[in-house]
Parts: C-alpha cells; sequence; structure tokens
C-alpha cells in the first residue's frame, strides 16, 4: 500500500519556485530605491513630530513632488510584474513607494507649497 502512495507523489511535477523567475534589473533598482525611502520617510515621519524639523519632512516631499510621475511609473511597473509573479515583498515595497509619493502631494499641497514636478511648476 505504501508503494502506492509514493508512486503517486513522486508523478507530480513540483511547483515552480518563487526563486526561478529571474528579476529584470529595473525590479531591483526600483525596489532599492523603495527601501531607501522606507528608510528615510519613516525616520523623518517620526522626527516630524518636534516642531522646525517638519520643514525637513516638508522639503523632502518637495523632492519627492519633484520626481514623481518617474517613481510612479516604476512602482506601477514594478507592482504589476511583482503581483503577476505572486511575489509579496516587492509588491508591498512597490504599493507602499506610491502611498510615499502620495503623501508628499499632500503634505506640499497642505503647505501650500508650489508643486513642481520635473521642473515645472504647476499653478493652481
Amino acid at each position: 500500500m505504501s508503494d502506492v502512495f509514493w508512486e503517486a507523489q513522486e508523478e507530480e511535477e513540483p511547483e515552480a519556485s518563487e526563486l526561478a523567475y529571474r528579476r529584470p534589473w529595473w525590479v531591483t533598482v526600483g525596489a532599492l530605491v523603495d527601501l531607501i525611502l522606507l528608510l528615510v520617510v519613516v525616520p523623518v515621519g517620526i522626527l516630524s513630530l518636534i516642531p522646525f524639523v517638519f520643514l525637513v519632512y516638508v522639503y523632502f516631499a518637495q523632492l519627492l513632488v519633484w520626481i514623481s510621475p518617474v517613481l510612479l511609473v516604476l512602482n506601477v511597473a514594478i507592482f504589476w510584474w511583482s503581483f503577476r509573479r505572486k511575489q509579496a515583498a516587492t509588491t508591498a515595497l512597490a504599493a507602499l513607494g506610491i502611498a510615499f509619493v502620495t503623501l508628499a502631494f499632500v503634505v506640499v499641497r497642505l503647505w501650500q507649497a508650489p508643486i513642481v514636478i520635473l521642473g515645472l511648476t504647476l499653478t493652481r
């Protein structure tokens, strides 16, 4: 009886592992950028509770808004690629990258600073 059980399992093909996918270079670069953003945004966000340090966060948010089209396109592409391949960590980093850019827009808008995207100033 045990021979039948083991034979049935040997015939099945193993599932494709997450490691079987070769990551494109742009996914790796985007994930590193998102990790750096995570390591910068969280401490600056916590320190922004101190009154004058909030200005550093506003400046950082203006930098994120400046480069936002590049970050959004990169993170949407990474999200699409990693979601299709069921890579949870990369998908979460891409979603965080999109959230950081959105939060930067909110902070800059609430601070009533000019919104500059890739050198172009948007008027109200």
